[in-house]
């Protein structure tokens, strides 16, 4: 054999071999196999207190039954019911997960660990809620979201994410620990990039504090970049030609 041919004979050519490797991972991590009811827990995540946020914009910007919104990382469709207002669809990746939603929205596997295949303009709302610091490259995916929401001022993208470089996590780094302990999340947000990331895209904004110093005194109006470990948002207005986010540019 030449030194310079590929050894093609000792590919494994199996399809969908990444996708099936990252459902194995999830089911492991929540004991699915043992536990089904795992996807459709609530209480640890603040649903009631993200569901009335999400509401509350849905509403503000007009959207009704008419309107058509996607759950990205839908797990067991119960945040979706939640939040109701519109009618939803979701997707994950996890099988699993989807087996159970369907008792609940009309859903589909679907592997968005990079791109999200929908057609532009599909829907009034997308809902990600603790999905983005699971995902590799959130700059690509909230391209994606923009790309697949209605280019209407009405139109809005919500979700929720923890933040890793509060002051807590900062003093764990110092005493040579992890900053995130969860293993699942392969992205680490600071406030200041999620911001910046989200103003990119859309035209307004809000956030929610959901845990941390500044969410329990609000009164003292604290940074959020320093004083928040979980957070909820609020976005609206896609803008018309955003361009394309400089992965160059300098973060905070």
């Amino acid at each position: 054999m030449s030194e310079k041919k590929f050894p093609e004979e000792l590919l494994l050519n199996e399809p969908n071999r990444g996708r099936r490797l990252v459902q194995e991972l999830y089911q492991d991590w929540g004991n699915a196999r043992q536990n089904p009811a795992y996807y459709a827990t609530i209480g640890t995540q603040h649903e009631e207190i993200k569901s009335a946020f999400y509401r509350r914009w849905l509403e503000l910007n007009g959207q009704n039954h008419t309107h058509l919104g996607l759950d990205v990382g839908c797990r067991g469709g119960v945040l979706t019911e939640m939040v109701g207002v519109i009618r939803w669809i979701g997707v994950d990746i996890d099988p699993a997960a989807v087996e159970v939603a369907r008792e609940r929205i009309a859903c589909a596997e679907m592997d968005f660990t990079f791109a999200i295949d929908f057609r532009d303009e599909s829907f009034d709302a997308i809902m990600m809620t603790e999905v983005l610091e699971h995902l590799p490259y959130p700059a690509l995916t909230v391209r994606e979201v923009h790309r697949i929401l209605k280019n209407q001022p009405q139109s809005v993208f919500v979700g929720s994410v923890p933040l890793d470089y509060h002051l807590h996590r900062r003093w764990k780094v110092m005493r040579g620990k992890r900053l995130s302990g969860e293993q699942l999340h392969v992205h680490h947000f600071s406030f200041k990039e999620l911001d910046q990331l989200l103003r990119f895209y859309f035209e307004k904004i809000e956030y929610l504090p959901l845990r941390g110093t500044a969410h329990r005194h609000p009164r003292w109006r604290l940074p959020y970049n320093l004083c928040v470990s979980d957070i909820a948002w609020a976005a609206a207005a896609p803008k018309l030609s955003p361009g394309r986010w400089d992965i160059r540019k300098k973060l905070y």
